[in-house]
Order: C-alpha cells, then sequence, then structure tokens
C-alpha cells in the first residue's frame, strides 16, 4: 500500500476553511481527533490535487471522530 500525503496549503476556499477550522476548534478542545469523509473529502483530492471540476448535489462536510470508548461518545 502506498502512502500519499497532499499540501492542501491555501488552496482550499475560505468558507471550507472557516468551517473546518470551527469543528477542529471543537475537537481540539475535546481531545478528540477527527478527519474529512465522504463526498466533501474525495471533492477536495479531486479539485485541489487532481484538477478536476467536480459536481455535487449537496455541500455538507462530513467528518469522522475517533473515540475511546461508548461512554465518550455518549456524553
Amino acid at each position: 500500500m502506498k502512502n500519499t500525503s497532499f499540501d492542501l496549503s491555501g488552496k482550499i476556499d475560505a468558507e471550507t476553511v472557516s468551517v473546518l477550522r470551527a469543528i477542529k476548534d471543537v475537537a481540539d478542545s475535546l481531545k478528540i481527533p477527527f478527519f474529512v469523509v465522504g463526498a466533501a473529502a474525495r471533492d477536495i483530492i479531486l479539485r485541489y490535487c487532481c484538477n478536476v471540476t467536480p459536481h455535487r448535489a449537496t455541500m455538507d462536510i462530513d467528518i469522522a471522530v475517533e473515540v475511546e470508548n461508548w461512554t465518550q461518545f455518549v456524553n
């Protein structure tokens, strides 16, 4: 398996950065790692790394979070 990292610095639009920054601030305060998943993640890679303009029906951003156990999840 090949690991690939993309430098997205300064490439993602300001509105998306603002949303992700707000999520990061909350996640950091709770010490919960998160990452972007779904169509938003796919489109970021296509648009900013492959120069492909994707077309989406929605503009939501799906995230995944890492929790230690069920208690942390429900609290």
